[in-house]
């Protein structure tokens, strides 16, 4: 396969939140209840404030 130019920039692709739905179903994923609670919850935050709360969501299961 032919290198691409360091100079060549990729922009990555992002998905919303339909489409990723969408594939989950097909890859039989499912979110459980408080993850659902928190995409609903955080809908309207920044892509920052998010960020926080998935980390506070993930950091809290290890902790106990």
């Amino acid at each position: 396969m032919p290198q691409r130019p360091a100079s060549t920039a990729v922009k990555p692709y992002v998905l919303g939140r339909s489409r990723f739905a969408a594939i989950t179903a097909i890859e039989g994923l499912k979110l459980t209840r408080d993850a659902e609670e928190r995409l609903e919850r955080t809908r309207t935050l920044s892509p920052e404030l998010r960020r926080t709360e998935t980390l506070r969501a993930f950091s809290a299961r290890k902790r106990g």
